[in-house]
């Protein structure tokens, strides 16, 4: 499903929705999600609703294909930064500045085992990160981001991966070409490289992008070379050696 929309400055930009296989070789309409552990209660839960947002799956505890949550671990660490200068080290300032912030960092990694009659079990496995960090503050009073809800986000994105091994969603890719690009030149291979993308021939995509960047190499070049990369590991398709 295909569309074009939107026109920003000298670029268009064009979507489409495509839909993405389970890696799981068995259909998943009922589920039950149990836990292992204490340690993976949280992720079972997120689990949980997770495949029960996911249009035509129903979680159930008597549930024929059973999904159980297991090698949970998270981690949070909190930084303290501080910028500020010194008297004595700034050509004789007698002015002292300082200023403070907190950043979050949260690291987890999760796992399931799928099983059903008639089919092998299979096991997946996930990691993820998630960051907070509070403003800079001169007055001191600063307080560190609340550790809870960085946990809640950091569950949901495992989840959410795990999730999509049994039962994916659309996804929508958006674009940007360039309308009526002189032929040969960096943009047409811009252009081309994403009618190659929009039509699942990667590899091709890849090619020609590299070949726009080096063209013409500018970020936006290689943000697209890097897009296509998600893309590919997204949709489990083993690009080719440059």
């Amino acid at each position: 499903m295909l569309a074009l929309v939107l026109m920003t400055g000298c670029l268009h930009q064009v979507h489409w929705v495509e839909e993405h296989a389970p890696r799981y070789p068995a259909p998943v309409t009922r589920v039950a999600v149990i836990a292992m552990e204490p340690a993976c209660s949280p992720l079972a839960d997120a689990l949980t609703r997770a495949l029960g947002s996911r249009p035509g799956v129903d979680v159930a505890p008597d549930a024929p294909h059973r999904v159980y949550v297991q090698r949970c671990d998270d981690l949070l660490t909190t930084t303290l930064n501080v910028e500020g200068n010194y008297p004595g080290l700034n050509y004789g300032s007698a002015v002292y500045f300082e200023r403070r912030q907190y950043q979050l960092h949260a690291w987890g990694k999760g796992a399931i085992e799928v099983q059903a009659p008639g089919v092998e079990p299979m096991r997946f496995e996930t990691t993820a990160e998630a960051d907070s960090r509070t403003g800079w503050s001169t007055t001191g009073d600063i307080e560190a981001p609340a550790a809870p809800a960085l946990r809640v986000e950091l569950m949901r994105s495992l989840a959410n991966d795990l999730a999509d091994n049994l039962a994916p969603l659309p996804e929508t890719y958006r674009r940007d070409i360039y309308p009526d690009p002189e032929p040969g030149t960096a943009r047409q291979l811009h252009n081309d490289a994403v009618a190659a993308e929009r039509t699942g021939r990667l590899d091709e995509a890849v090619r020609l992008a590299r070949k726009a960047y080096a063209a013409d190499p500018n970020p936006a070049a290689m943000d697209y070379i890097e897009a296509l990369q998600r893309h590919a590991e997204r949709v489990g398709y083993a690009l080719k050696s440059p």
